[in-house]
């Protein structure tokens, strides 16, 4: 994935079993690039520091705070570039796309004018909606009210002795990036209890009952999501007919 100047690793991919989202971290030293990208279905990142830009087919730069996330629709060519102080994410295409493990990804990977996708950019503290069934601070951002069918972010903030309300998402896996605190999730279907810190991921496979506690004396801030959309939630939210 890397061009110049930096390095990127697969954090949930199809090798560990999960099939609707990939997740990678890119880390990238001032003046870094990434390869052109583009995939068969949609992606979503999100900026964890620095900053940067991400180029569409067109050569349209956009630029990038923390905070930001970057949604790309299906056959949308995109790079990275880092400012001086380099730019650090984590996100990836939905599904995973085979070509970034098979050694088929290529530096050229022209895009075709039909081929090129949009490349959009939202922020954390600009959110669509909010969903108190996950927590009193539930920011969806990319999600399906913009559109957003497989590759979806929202942004979570569980203050200290809060927890989701145990849920399952029937057609989606959950996929969670801890930014802050500490905590535990719950497996309801396995009566199991695993604790998390801030850098790990929660990966929940399609069907499994679970909920996010922060229950260690930390708030607990994270981004991520189901992936698809999780729709029979967004109904039972009211943000769905």
């Amino acid at each position: 994935m890397i061009a110049a100047q930096g390095r990127a690793w697969a954090v949930i991919w199809p090798g560990m079993g999960a099939q609707c989202r990939s997740l990678h971290r890119v880390s990238l030293a001032p003046g870094g690039s990434s390869l052109p990208l583009r995939h068969p279905g949609e992606a979503v990142y999100y900026v964890l520091a620095g900053r940067g830009r991400v180029e569409d087919a067109a050569g349209t730069a956009y630029p990038l705070i923390e905070g930001s996330m970057v949604h790309v629709a299906p056959q949308g060519r995109y790079h990275f570039q880092a400012e001086d102080a380099g730019l650090e994410l984590i996100g990836g295409p939905c599904p995973a796309d085979p070509a970034l493990y098979d050694g088929t990804l290529t530096r050229s990977a022209p895009a075709k004018p039909d081929e090129a996708g949009a490349v959009r950019i939202f922020h954390r503290d600009d959110p669509g909606v909010q969903v108190p069934l996950i927590s009193r601070d539930a920011r969806l951002i990319v999600w399906l009210g913009v559109g957003a069918e497989t590759a979806n972010m929202n942004f979570v903030r569980l203050e200290p002795g809060e927890a989701n309300v145990p849920h399952i998402h029937p057609e989606s896996e959950d996929t969670i990036y801890i930014l802050q605190g500490c905590g535990t999730v719950v497996d309801f279907d396995h009566d199991m209890r695993l604790s998390f810190e801030a850098g790990d991921v929660i990966h929940v496979p399609t069907g499994i009952k679970h909920a996010v506690h922060a229950d260690r004396g930390q708030a607990v801030v994270s981004v991520g999501g189901p992936a698809p959309a999780d729709r029979h939630m967004l109904r039972a939210a009211g943000l769905l007919a």
